[in-house]
């Protein structure tokens, strides 16, 4: 039996109300009183019972009202605090002035490593009780705010605040802790502020070359191997390392860049590892993950990874083998869970041979590689690129452009393109600020340099005895050579050398050149 009994304060009436339920011989589980309010639960009756129990009771001096209810206000507190601990994802911890922990949810128990059963009453171990702060706050009545820590049973990092708990004498009595696991706030930060992932399907092409390396960047991405990309700078590594992570098992969990290049080798130690807590002068308070720490369960993309120093090389390669992680100034090793994809557009393999680049690195990162070709060898997609920019930039820059004319597409095709794709797309962006009409016409692309046939002209020598004949043929083989690798069709390098089909079959035929 469960009553709410609402009265008017007076001396006794408590008193009262105890007596007609001894008399009845009715025993008082518990009471809780509040200000004109009294909670009875009480042992089970019959309704019978309990409806003249309710009537004797309100005929008691200064009670108002007498209703049944469900349960009893502490109950029901202790219900809905049990559900918010149990629904909240941040780890929540409070213990009393003897350190025995009063309240402890399944999150902090995920994070803690320490299950719920054996916590609650329990004393907080000696570490979890210096290392979150608690011991500090108890002792200094001090709050902290987002401070990271290292824990030791889940052997990693996590963020910490505290808030002490004082009675009305200004006294500690108490400290609650909100405990957040930095691999989550992280994860969080990333979502919130990473750009579109990038897939497969946003890589655009037209040549036979690009859709065999793209086949095969698929099949790689199902895999947790290590990839090394390889290309010259410019033609979209990193367009394909974010496609790669994209589809694979790891897509819903962080892409981590870093340009190995761009930073300096005294800065990129802490950049990949991260620093402890007074490292080095102007080191931040708590100290700061790592690229591999951030990437944790996801990837870290390595850019231009031919660039890191020897000593780096070192590192790097320890953490590749170990799977740890250590933070410079720190003593502690973090487990970390990363796929790497480096990229280069170096010589690696010269470099291992003039013993600039260490050997065992080179074969830890070159586990799957994936060359990705310049746009020289794939002629067929300059077009396809050209047209994707200039309507990107059309659109960006509110111009009405609509295509190339003829004479300015072939201005593009006739183009080596040391800048490969990075370069196409930045003359195409300059073409368009200076276009009036409706079509990029020859005089509005400018051009690092022309080309023209990269291959040179055969010289005279004079010691091997040739003919004219003989020297104009193999002039012949360089432009078959150099028109077939552009165009694949008879009919196209018959329209550019000003031959029909047929004689360009034979002249292929002639030299053993092949269309397919």
């Amino acid at each position: 039996m469960y009553l709410r009994i609402l009265y008017i304060d007076r001396i006794g009436v408590v008193h009262d109300i105890t007596a007609i339920l001894a008399k009845r011989r009715i025993n008082i589980v518990s009471m809780e009183v509040e200000k004109n309010k009294i909670y009875l639960e009480c042992q089970s009756v019959s309704e019978q019972q309990c409806k003249e129990c309710i009537a004797e009771l309100s005929c008691i001096t200064g009670i108002q009202r007498i209703n049944e209810i469900s349960a009893m206000p502490s109950k029901e507190r202790a219900e809905q605090l049990d559900a918010i601990l149990t629904s909240v994802h941040d780890g929540i911890l409070s213990v009393n002035p003897d350190g025995l922990i009063a309240q402890y949810n399944p999150a902090a128990a995920r994070i803690l490593n320490l299950p719920v059963k054996k916590a609650v009453g329990k004393p907080l171990g000696a570490a979890l009780f210096k290392n979150l702060l608690i011991q500090e706050t108890l002792q200094t009545g001090c709050q902290y705010h987002n401070r990271e820590v290292y824990i030791d049973g889940g052997n990693s990092y996590c963020v910490v605040s505290t808030i002490p708990l004082k009675n009305n004498d200004n006294e500690v009595v108490g400290v609650v802790a909100l405990i957040r696991d930095t691999q989550e706030v992280r994860s969080l930060m990333n979502n919130m502020t990473a750009s579109l992932p990038m897939t497969f399907a946003d890589i655009p092409y037209a040549s036979a070359v690009m859709r065999q390396v793209v086949n095969q960047a698929r099949r790689y991405a199902a895999s947790d191997s290590t990839i090394l990309i390889r290309g010259e700078t410019g033609t979209g590594k990193e367009l394909f390392a974010r496609a790669l992570h994209s589809s694979s098992t790891r897509a819903t969990a962080a892409f981590v860049p870093i340009n190995c290049a761009a930073i300096p080798e005294t800065l990129l130690e802490s950049e990949l590892f991260g620093y402890a807590r007074g490292a080095f002068t102007g080191a931040a308070k708590g100290g700061k993950p790592g690229m591999f720490e951030l990437a944790n369960g996801g990837t870290l993309f390595l850019d231009e990874v031919g660039e890191v120093s020897a000593h780096l090389q070192v590192k790097l390669l320890r953490v590749l083998q170990e799977k740890r992680v250590r933070r410079v100034g720190s003593t502690k090793e973090v487990a970390v869970d990363v796929r790497i994809i480096a990229a280069t557009n170096r010589n690696l393999e010269d470099m291992v041979a003039d013993k600039i680049f260490r050997e065992d690195l080179y074969y830890r990162l070159n586990v799957i590689p994936l060359l990705i070709p310049p746009l020289r060898e794939r002629f067929e997609d300059i077009q396809l690129l050209g047209e994707l920019f200039l309507r990107h930039f059309a659109e960006k820059l509110h111009n009405p452009v609509q295509g190339f004319s003829a004479a300015a597409l072939q201005r593009l095709q006739d183009y080596n393109w040391p800048g490969n794709v990075r370069e196409l797309k930045n003359i195409i962006e300059r073409s368009v600020n200076l276009v009036d009409g409706t079509l990029v016409q020859p005089e509005h692309i400018f051009l690092g340099r022309l080309s023209g046939s990269q291959t040179a002209p055969p010289t005279v020598q004079f010691e091997k005895y040739q003919t004219l004949e003989e020297r104009l043929a193999e002039v012949e083989v360089v432009i078959l050579k150099e028109t077939l690798r552009r165009f694949r069709s008879s009919r196209r390098m018959g329209a550019v050398l000003g031959l029909s089909h047929t004689a360009v079959l034979k002249k292929l035929r002639k030299y053993d050149f092949s269309l397919e």
